[in-house]
């Protein structure tokens, strides 16, 4: 039995796979991080410009040119 482990433990065969797996792994949750961040600071971004919008005066920025509805 400990003749198998010291050969099993010698053997390099796929230990190259092993190492892909484990980089892809590690770059696929790196990108699912990324993403995620990204959706966060994008919807905190568009919160802020609509809130920024909603408090501006039309009429104060078109220089008090607006005209009301025409009757």
């Amino acid at each position: 039995m400990l003749g198998f482990f010291n050969k099993f433990r010698r053997q390099e065969d796929g230990a190259v796979t092993v190492d892909w797996v484990v980089l892809t792994a590690a770059v696929a949750g790196m990108c699912i991080a990324f993403v995620l961040e990204l959706k966060n600071d994008a919807n905190g971004l568009s919160a802020l410009t609509q809130d920024y919008l909603e408090e501006q005066d039309p009429a104060a920025a078109a220089g008090g040119n607006i005209q009301g509805p025409a009757d």
